[in-house]
């Protein structure tokens, strides 16, 4: 049995210091095709789009209207998946969110998944953080702390913004991969999905690392990018995008830096979070990443030595550390 052509879904906007790594992350991952939508880049992430589409594995086009009551991105980009691109999985997915699967290739757990009845599967979304970073260094290097105890907010602390912990150790939502023939629609805020037939839940063989800290410059960028998208979209009610609204404020308040770097641990403070299990060592993408542009040339397949996992890389599946 097949599992089907397994495409990605994406939308980018401004992320071209981390857009690399995660388009090649997934071709080396077995995805067939990456659709992405831009949404109006301007730090060079169309000329990686660009240059990523001459592999075939990649597509791309730009946003049509950024009004969310006339143009549903999830929605749309899953259609064109599923009737244009003809996908029989459709993942959906942030350009900071690397898909790891735990133990098999991502081919034979989907396979595994559909033979047991699944046409929805729902796979937890970890933050990931680390000391922090210098300029030049990469988040998807540097940044080794899988947090696996994060703390659940409440909706009162959604809407205030006073949280218990800093926002990289609340919860991050688990995102879905749907089988595309099942496929009815996405959720208010996309982390959940509609089907029409099929099993729907966690079948804890996959999992998702998440970047969203990747310097102080990204993070103004993002923050006023997303301002501009909220002026666009006042029609979405105060949950949504709660966390990047409590940014706004407290980069009007002047705070920003100060909220920046309360996100990271030194080593000190990270070696207390492992042995509390907070936190678990996590080198899944960054050993993929030192092994894998390492090597000469531009987007080059990867030698498929046995290194544990069926591509051959060891760090496509998961590698855990219970030390620092």
């Amino acid at each position: 049995m097949s599992a089907g052509k397994i495409v990605v879904t994406t939308c980018v906007y401004d992320q071209a210091d981390i857009l690399p790594d995660f388009l090649q992350w997934c071709l080396d991952l077995g995805v067939d095709l990456v659709v992405a939508q831009d949404m109006g880049s301007t730090d060079g992430g169309q000329d990686v789009l660009q240059r990523f589409a001459s592999t075939g594995k990649v597509t791309w086009f730009t946003i049509p209207d950024r009004d969310t009551k006339k143009y549903n991105s999830g929605d749309a980009l899953a259609a064109l998946a599923r009737d244009k691109y003809q996908a029989g999985w459709i993942i959906l997915c942030d350009v900071d969110e690397f898909l790891c699967p735990v133990d098999a290739d991502l081919a034979s757990i989907l396979r595994d998944a559909e033979s047991d009845g699944y046409s929805m599967i729902s796979v937890p979304c970890h933050n990931m953080t680390g000391p922090i970073m210098t300029p030049g260094q990469r988040a998807t290097e540097t940044l080794t702390l899988r947090i696996d105890k994060p703390v659940v907010e409440t909706a009162a602390q959604q809407i205030s913004g006073e949280l218990p912990v800093p926002y990289i150790f609340i919860r991050h939502p688990p995102h879905t991969i749907v089988r595309a023939s099942a496929f009815r629609g996405y959720m208010p805020g996309a982390h959940e999905v509609e089907g029409s037939w099929g099993k729907n839940g966690d079948i804890g063989r996959l999992r998702f690392l998440h970047y969203p800290l990747r310097g102080y410059d990204k993070f103004e960028q993002k923050i006023d990018n997303t301002a501009a998208w909220f002026a666009n979209n006042q029609h979405l009610e105060d949950w949504w995008g709660w966390h990047w609204r409590r940014w706004i404020r407290l980069r009007d308040a002047g705070r920003l830096r100060e909220e920046y770097e309360s996100q990271f641990a030194g080593p000190v403070r990270a070696q207390e979070l492992v042995q509390e299990r907070t936190c678990t060592v996590d080198e899944t993408v960054a050993g993929w990443r030192r092994q894998r542009w390492s090597r000469p040339g531009f987007g080059a397949t990867p030698k498929q030595e046995a290194h544990n996992t069926p591509l051959g890389i060891g760090a496509l599946t998961g590698q855990d550390r219970t030390d620092i």
